[in-house]
């Protein structure tokens, strides 16, 4: 779906992208090149070894991933000798390809780049980000010579990097350094994780303070390391992740409670718990929606496919009505899916407009991608008026420079046609 939000954790440590062994790290030879579709730019056969790449990896759900991508694109005009590839990953949903099709098209000339999706065995997924010991989406990986020389957040050292690399004054040996310094950052996390010897944590630490210093940084978020500040934080983070189940799981409000007192214990002095309180409610909320609607809608997309029922259509479309879902993110995918997803052959219009206009309400009219979906919908419908008054008021919300670009070449579509019918 075009912003489907599932279930995730709210990230309060930012010592490392995981905690997960690496068996891939920087100096090691490049994995094989493999995807089950290229969507864009056409076909990259294999990683050559007189070329540079970057590889990423992204998904249509990821929201960190759809910022970072016209960014990508500008790297990629910036350096046209190195070859930029997006993987989509870990893709979710009942018609992948329809997804990844329909995403990449909208983004148009802000994805201006290579864009292929993973085999249907995950092998990019297995053999670079799970090798490499890296769960979070967006990352990048930059291969020189058939070898990984860089791996992070596209948006965090990745121009530099590129930079260096295309002067000739790229340190691979101290980035390889660095990696291993991180290896033994992702450790430490994880013994104070598991509540390992204070005395113990206290010593790595000062060799990791060292190492820090030595080399310039060690931390992904480029912040220095402080043993007694991590210490802290990873506390905190043990504290929340167990408040945040509870919550994301529907314990007793005893249990929660219990949590929530004992996570504030802990929590860094400019913490804003309520919040973060706030933002878990309403993700349990999204959770409950996204579970029940996946379910019903997966069976309306058959329903209205191909061979579709049209009354089974119609009574799935009431089930989905009933469900009275409150999360604006939630029913803006639906809609959004009901009017663009390529299996869909059966498109119910006012089923679509319906649930477009309760997320703009849920949203208090203020997130510009739902005021997007619901002009799309008016637009669908033939009232082209009320489309362009809505994606107007799109545009005016969005904040995003690139997509408020996309959302203003939209707007000019709708006043064309809204033009002519006059």
């Amino acid at each position: 779906m075009k912003k489907f939000l599932f279930f995730a954790s709210v990230v309060l440590a930012a010592f490392t992208h995981s905690a997960t062994a690496a068996k891939l790290a920087i100096g090691d030879a490049a994995p094989e090149l493999k995807a089950s579709k290229w969507v864009k730019g056409g076909e990259v056969a294999k990683l050559e070894a007189d070329k540079t790449y970057v590889v990423e990896f992204w998904a249509t759900w990821c929201g960190p991933c759809r910022e970072s991508i016209p960014h990508l694109t500008e790297m990629a005009h910036k350096f046209p000798n190195v070859t930029f590839i997006g993987m989509d990953v870990w893709e979710r949903g009942a018609d992948k390809d329809a997804a990844v099709a329909t995403f990449v098209g909208k983004m148009g000339d802000k994805m201006d780049y290579h864009v292929a999706m993973d085999t249907d065995d995950t092998f990019m997924a297995k053999n670079w980000m799970e090798a490499a010991g890296k769960e979070g989406i967006p990352m990048a990986f930059l291969v020189q010579a058939g070898k990984v020389i860089w791996i992070g957040h596209p948006m965090d050292g990745l121009e530099k990097t590129l930079k260096e690399v295309a002067a000739g004054k790229y340190d691979i040996e101290k980035a390889r350094q660095r990696g291993a310094a991180q290896k033994k950052l992702n450790a430490f996390v994880e013994k104070a994780m598991k509540g390992g010897d204070e005395a113990e944590l206290l010593k790595e630490g000062k060799e990791l303070e060292a190492l820090d210093q030595q080399l310039g940084g060690i931390r992904p978020d480029g912040e220095k390391f402080d043993t007694q500040e991590a210490l802290k934080q990873v506390k905190f983070y043990v504290a929340m992740q167990a408040y945040l189940e509870a919550v994301m799981t529907g314990k007793g409000d005893a249990k929660i409670t219990k949590l929530e007192t004992a996570a504030k214990a802990v929590a860094p002095k400019d913490t804003d718990f309520d919040a973060i309180k706030k933002q878990s409610q309403q993700m349990a909320e999204r959770e409950k929606g996204v579970q029940q609607a996946e379910a019903i809608f997966k069976k309306y997309a058959t329903a209205v496919g191909e061979n579709g029922d049209k009354e089974k259509a119609a009574a799935l479309a009431k089930q989905i009505d009933d469900l009275n879902i409150k999360d604006p993110v939630v029913l803006s995918e639906l809609a959004w899916d009901i009017l663009t997803a390529e299996n869909i052959k059966q498109r119910d219009l006012p089923l679509a407009t319906r649930l477009a206009k309760a997320a703009v309400d849920a949203s208090d009219s203020k997130e510009s991608d739902i005021l997007d979906t619901y002009a799309r919908a008016l637009f669908d419908s033939g009232k082209t008026a009320e489309a362009v008054e809505i994606e107007t008021k799109a545009v005016a919300n969005c904040k995003d420079d690139s997509i408020k670009d996309e959302l203003q070449t939209t707007l000019k579509k709708y006043q064309a046609a809204a033009a002519e019918k006059k």
